[in-house]
């Protein structure tokens, strides 16, 4: 199991380097998914989501209200990364995530989902505004 985001799923501000590392998470562990498979190894890219874990409640993050799944628990967190494998090469943690994806990769234009997936970035961390 590789642990992705949903960031690996497209550009954002002030996040790039760790979305980028994301995007690599989740596209190696779909490719190893499909050539170790007949094998007999499953290979999952798990992309949790905004998870209660020390780094992320240290890196103070604010509530933008925007787009906001509720917080996910680490153990209910876990329960589904190892209930999904087996089951594609792919899984996102939590049904308000899974279903954001959904909608924002089909409604908007790759312009317009990095825009928005900025913006809400930057609510959460930019403390230039005091």
């Amino acid at each position: 199991m590789l642990v992705s985001s949903l960031s690996g799923f497209q550009g954002q501000a002030m996040v790039g380097t760790y979305a980028a590392t994301k995007a690599f998470d989740l596209v190696l562990a779909e490719s190893l998914w499909d050539e170790l498979g007949p094998h007999g190894v499953d290979v999952l890219a798990f992309c949790p989501g905004a998870t209660r874990t020390p780094n992320f409640l240290a890196s103070q993050p604010r509530p933008t209200g925007v787009l906001s799944a509720p917080l996910m628990e680490p153990a209910a967190t876990v329960a589904e990364a190892l209930a999904a494998l087996g089951h594609g090469p792919t899984a996102i943690a939590g049904r308000s995530n899974r279903l954001s994806a959904l909608v924002l990769h089909r409604l908007l234009t790759r312009r317009a989902l990095v825009r928005l997936m900025s913006r809400v970035t930057r609510a959460m961390y930019d403390r230039a505004d005091g």
